[in-house]
């Protein structure tokens, strides 16, 4: 066999160029894209399920995946039926074009915090590594996959706002329930994960408030997770970010400085409002980004060296290119958002920088080893009781849709021939009812 078969028979490789295409396709602006971009990310995980051990079970563990492809390709059905873009309803009545457009928003919206996590059904997807191990930037896949869909469709539901408030709502919610688990879990690679996706919640944030351009969100963002990708995906190859006092002092500076860059222009813009609604937002917006300062300064520390001939490294690596772009790529966010017009004076500029200053100057000073067992074990209680008690309420929610639905179900045995007597019976009833009013 040719090695250019082998590679297309190797689900690892197939799949790794799906998810390629994918991620490609969610960068372009039409509906239609993004719904066939998260169809080959689908695609993607169905390959890679098939390949393990147990096909059946990642397969249904994974096939959840599918919702948010389904929901961009109902915007896309909706786009092509009624194509305006959403206004207000005149004296609030809703007409056909107005409601098909919000209905899309909602889609749209849908789509984007499932792969954000932001969902009761997909919460704890960042707790596994995926159907294999081998695609190192596996766990950034999805949460990225969310803010793209975001971002890149935010004309479609940034206007609305019904669906904006709830989308915020959503996505704070989520930044809370990620830092907590990044903060209960012992191991960094695992905490690293959910910091991915609590800053892409917060990114999401920074759309929906429409604070900055677009252009300097995707930077804000594109440094914060950028960052952890590479931190992530070097932890799995050895912890070569983390070894030696420069590279790790490097990095947890960097990583501070990008999520703190991410935070701050909805921390300042929030600490400038007097009303108490935007001080307690301010407040709600603090907790997250003070986590995950505390667990990036707290957990990113100097890597033992555990071999015996130590690999002779220039004084320049590929790390500190990565650090130093890190580093670079929030500045530039910040200086395009303050040429198209954001701005703040210095005190809420100083509150916006203030927690996660504190939350790196709380891990800076050290807590006994008691005293984190306690806050591990307290956002570890308060994760999971979250997501239980969001579980059981979409379950209720769905035993008593399929109760209300039961009459329906009755009417029918299931049989083929009797449903097509059913729909006779129904279209005979539809004609007759005009001649009898």
């Amino acid at each position: 066999m040719s090695p250019r078969l082998r590679v297309l028979r190797d689900p690892r490789a197939v799949g790794a160029a799906l998810c390629v295409a994918g991620l490609a396709l969610l960068a372009a602006p039409p509906l239609v894209a993004a719904a066939l971009g998260l169809e080959l990310i689908a695609a993607a995980f169905f390959c890679w399920a098939r390949a393990t051990e147990h096909p059946a079970e990642q397969i249904e563990r994974w096939s959840w995946l599918r919702r948010p492809a389904a929901a961009l390709w109902l915007a896309a059905a909706l786009e092509s039926v009624s194509p305006e873009p959403w206004h207000p309803p005149g004296a609030g009545l809703w007409t056909p074009p107005e409601l098909l457009a919000w209905l899309r928003s909602l889609a749209v919206v849908w789509a984007g915090l499932e792969l954000l996590a932001a969902l009761p059904l997909a919460r704890p997807y960042s707790d596994r590594l995926g159907p294999l191990i081998a695609p190192l930037w596996l766990p950034a896949l999805l949460p990225a996959a969310g803010f793209a869909v975001l971002w890149r469709q935010s004309s479609h539901w940034a206007g609305v706002g019904d669906v904006r408030q709830a989308a915020i709502v959503l996505l704070l919610v989520t930044a809370w329930l990620a830092s907590l688990r990044a903060l209960s879990r012992r191991q960094w690679t695992a905490g690293l994960r959910w910091l991915l996706v609590s800053d892409s919640a917060l990114a999401g944030v920074l759309v929906a408030l429409r604070l900055v351009p677009r252009e300097a969100a995707f930077l804000l963002w594109l440094g914060a997770c950028g960052g952890r990708a590479y931190l992530l995906a070097g932890e799995l190859h050895g912890a070569s970010p983390r070894r030696g006092p420069l590279s790790s002092g490097l990095w947890r500076f960097a990583s501070l400085w990008a999520s703190a860059g991410l935070a701050w222009p909805a921390l300042a813009a929030l600490a400038g409002r007097p009303r108490p609604a935007g001080l307690a937002l301010y407040a709600v917006l603090a907790v997250p980004a003070a986590l995950g300062a505390a667990v990036t300064v707290r957990r990113l520390v100097e890597a033992p060296e555990r071999r015996l001939v130590v690999r002779p490294q220039g004084p320049l690596s590929l790390s500190h290119v990565a650090a130093a772009l890190t580093l670079a790529v929030p500045p530039l966010g910040l200086a395009i958002a303050w040429w198209s017009g954001f701005e703040a004076s210095w005190w809420p500029a100083f509150l916006g920088f203030l927690p996660p200053l504190a939350g790196a100057v709380a891990a800076l000073a050290g807590r006994p080893l008691a005293l984190n067992a306690v806050a591990r074990g307290i956002a570890r209680s308060t994760f999971h009781g979250v997501v239980n008690r969001e579980r059981g309420l979409v379950d209720l929610v769905g035993r008593l849709g399929r109760t209300l639905s039961a009459p329906l179900r009755d009417l029918h045995t299931g049989d083929a021939q009797e449903y097509l007597l059913f729909l006779v019976g129904v279209a005979v009833l539809a004609l007759l009812l005009p001649l009898l009013q």
